[in-house]
């Protein structure tokens, strides 16, 4: 399966390799700043991907990062965003009141990674290239216990139980890719279509989906949503809100907050192999607000069962954006 997965990575990052392009001659690019902040509280659920918190930093002097040589540029028409990312995601039970190992459910577990990203933009061929290195742990680690039992307690919540079962201390290292092309691109409206594929320690896996924007746009390549450059009325304006929807369809190789690492085998609980989902669909639909160098979103996700016996799962996402 793993073989499989690998050969169709391989053939549907083909076409966006062939795009690298070592030239430095770039057009200029923002600088950006931005937080996220998931969790299912927003659906009214505590279990599954319960929160998960992510810090982006958007900044030229990424690029000199030594890691950010394995990171892919579309070529000499494209603006170049480097970054780094923080990211935590935790994950439960359906129910967290369990003391004992809940068997045929989810796995505790836990991940935290540092990431160099880079979202390549060509405004006129309308297509995008994000490509991104995680490091990091998953396990105890990563410190969602202790999160999630303090926010339990500060809100005089129900005390969690089951963390001391959760997936042990493993290593991650992933890279993910993902090719995003204009299909209709018009003042108010927008639809791209994108293939995905991580790799790696945490998660295996490609993807096919499609991605809308209806209201009030700034174009999709010109920028990741923000701009610092002087507003014209065609390109970038001051003011812009609109909706969106992402839909994605996933084939799952492996999966590590089910599965357990792949060098630490001592993991007391994991879901089956036999029992992981292979296709996997999920979705997200939000709206956001722009102003000048400043941009607000509220999100509601979705995704199908992750696992034999599982439930669909939603969650709320808030994201504030700042461009400098």
């Amino acid at each position: 399966m793993r073989i499989f997965l690998l050969s169709l990575f391989v053939f549907f990052s083909a076409p966006a390799f062939s795009q690298a392009d070592s030239s430095t001659l770039q057009p200029k690019t923002e600088n950006y700043f931005r937080f996220t902040y998931d969790n299912d509280f927003f659906s009214a659920t505590d279990r599954y991907y319960t929160q998960g918190i992510q810090l982006v930093f958007i900044h030229p002097v990424v690029k000199h990062s030594p890691f950010s040589k394995t990171l892919i540029p579309l070529g000499k028409t494209a603006r170049n965003y480097y970054g780094f990312q923080l990211e935590q995601d935790c994950f439960t039970p359906r129910s967290i009141r369990h003391e004992e190992i809940f068997y045929g459910e989810r796995p505790f577990s836990a991940t935290f990674f540092i990431s160099h990203l880079l979202r390549s933009l060509d405004l006129l061929k309308k297509r995008s290239l994000t490509t991104q290195l995680d490091m990091g742990v998953i396990g105890p680690c990563a410190r969602c216990e202790d999160e999630q039992k303090a926010i339990h307690k500060a809100l005089v919540n129900i005390y969690p139980q089951g963390w001391e079962h959760q997936i042990k201390n493993d290593v991650i290292l992933n890279y993910r890719t993902s090719f995003e092309k204009g299909l209709i691109n018009t003042r108010h409206f927008e639809l791209m279509g994108n293939t995905s594929a991580r790799i790696g320690t945490l998660y295996t896996d490609i993807g096919l989906g499609l991605h809308f924007r209806l209201g009030i746009l700034n174009p999709y390549y010109a920028n990741p949503g923000l701009s610092k450059a002087p507003y014209s009325k065609n390109t970038n304006r001051i003011f812009s809100t609109y909706v969106y929807l992402r839909t994605n369809a996933r084939l799952v190789g492996y999966n590590a907050t089910l599965q357990g690492g792949l060098f630490n085998q001592e993991s007391v609980y994991t879901v089956p192999s036999g029992d992981v989902s292979r296709i996997v669909a999920d979705g997200i639909a939000g709206i956001v607000i722009v102003f000048k160098r400043v941009s607000l979103e509220y999100s509601k996700a979705y995704v199908t069962s992750e696992f034999t016996g599982g439930l669909d799962h939603g969650w709320g996402r808030c994201v504030i954006t700042l461009c400098f």
